[in-house]
């Protein structure tokens, strides 16, 4: 038992430094998801007086690690190697590349040395350094002055090992075709992303349902309290006039059909119609009302927005657009009123109550967010604020004092909804 304990012993200690040295082996510090050609040219340049790999075995070590990468060439960057801007680059490169380093920091910034980057074309420069018992790996290439991956690989008197290391560690990716010149020379002639960019006219169609109500988010309840209390009195009767919401229920569900498009993916208009049905909030306690079956009103509501958005592609399948809109509105109210059944003839107060302005004109803004899937089924989610409202100013007159009450001179409810939305491209 006692030898097996120190077999078992020893073989943990083993294990332990196995998965330790193999842990330190390799280092990425950073990996900007550079590409890597079919059939690569890789140039390997070094600071030091023999390099620590031999090129074409590590060609070989590359076919090994990636099936993908063809037939590569490497040879030794003999042409930085013997020029002083580039070394000099080389000897503040292996003295400066550590662990959490941003690679904007390892910048080029000689002008002779950003032009020797510029010109690479598609090939690819491994800078190696040797820093003792580790080797200092960067990888650039013609698109950015500054490394595009770095790390250390530990170091080894076995050259083919070593390339092996650094082959798996840093030319793992998926390859892809390298261009011809033709292509190339095509592509430095074609005018850039934003140039070529066609603005395009983006249409939709929804129907949503939400909520509405008089009590807007984070603010104090207290500004709303007295007119959500308020209850109708003798058909007519309320604390005030000013807001709608001292004859009806304010919380109600909030349907919607609308359409609209936008333009440069930034800028667009929406036509919709609103609908919601009020309960008037009458007052139980009294008698009016015992006559009365239902007493209710239908609003709808027309208006145009304008909105202005901003696109995001976080995925191939999904299109998220960030959106405000500001617009306006015109609000009718439809009165559905009944007594019951038994009452041959409604009371006098039946006769003279409360009734609404037509229309009412209003404003209302917001934002919210459409996830298009698959680039026509969407979702929408919005929230805001309207208003709508009668002109209480008339000309001065005679009777002025003879003139009713304007119902609902100002009324103001915050809204959400949730829609689903089909979107297409009727032209570019």
């Amino acid at each position: 038992m006692k030898h097996l304990s120190l077999v078992a012993f020893v073989a943990v200690i083993l294990m332990q430094a196995f998965l330790s040295g193999t842990a330190h082996a390799k280092d990425v510090f950073f990996d900007s998801h550079w590409t890597l050609w079919q059939n690569a040219d890789i140039l390997i340049w070094t600071p030091d007086k023999e390099p620590a790999i031999d090129p074409k075995e590590f060609c070989l070590s590359l076919r090994r690690n990636n099936s993908g990468i063809g037939e590569p060439k490497c040879r030794l960057f003999g042409e930085w190697e013997r020029d002083t801007v580039a070394m000099r680059y080389a000897t503040w490169l292996s003295n400066n590349i550590e662990p959490g380093l941003n690679a904007h920091l390892l910048k080029a910034r000689h002008p002779a040395m950003m032009a020797k980057l510029q010109a690479l074309e598609d090939k690819i420069v491994l800078f190696i350094a040797d820093k003792g018992d580790k080797l200092q790996i960067a990888i650039f290439d013609e698109t950015t002055l500054e490394p595009r991956s770095a790390g250390t690989v530990q170091k080894k008197n076995d050259k083919i090992a070593l390339g092996d290391d650094i082959a798996s560690a840093f030319f793992g990716r998926n390859t892809k075709r390298r261009l011809t010149k033709e292509e190339r020379l095509k592509m430095e002639t074609e005018p850039d992303d934003l140039y070529k960019e066609t603005p395009t006219f983006r249409s939709w169609a929804g129907i949503s349902a939400g909520y509405a109500q008089a009590h807007i988010p984070l603010t104090p309840y207290n500004w709303y309290k007295r007119k959500i209390r308020s209850r109708v009195s003798n058909y007519r009767a309320t604390r005030d006039s000013v807001s709608l919401w001292n004859f009806m229920d304010d919380s109600t569900p909030l349907f919607t059909l609308y359409a609209g498009g936008i333009w440069f993916g930034f800028i667009g208009g929406e036509i919709f119609y609103r609908y919601s049905n009020h309960d008037v909030k009458i007052d139980e306690r009294d008698e009016v009302y015992e006559e009365l079956d239902h007493w209710n009103f239908t609003q709808h509501e027309i208006g145009l927005n304008v909105m202005f958005a901003r696109t995001y592609d976080p995925f191939k399948w999904l299109d998220l657009h960030l959106f405000a809109f500001l617009g306006f509105q015109y609000s009718f109210y439809s009165e559905d009123i009944d007594v019951k059944d038994s009452k041959k003839k409604p009371s006098r107060e039946y006769q003279t109550r409360f009734r609404t302005e037509d229309p009412y004109k209003g404003a209302l803004f917001g934002f919210g967010t459409q996830c298009v899937f698959l680039q026509h089924y969407g979702l929408s989610v919005r929230t805001g604020i309207s208003s709508r409202g009668k002109d209480v100013y008339v000309e001065p007159s005679p009777d002025a004092a003879a003139e009713p009450t304007t119902i609902g001179a100002t009324t103001v409810d915050w809204f959400v909804s949730v829609g689903l939305e089909y979107h297409w491209t009727p032209f570019k």
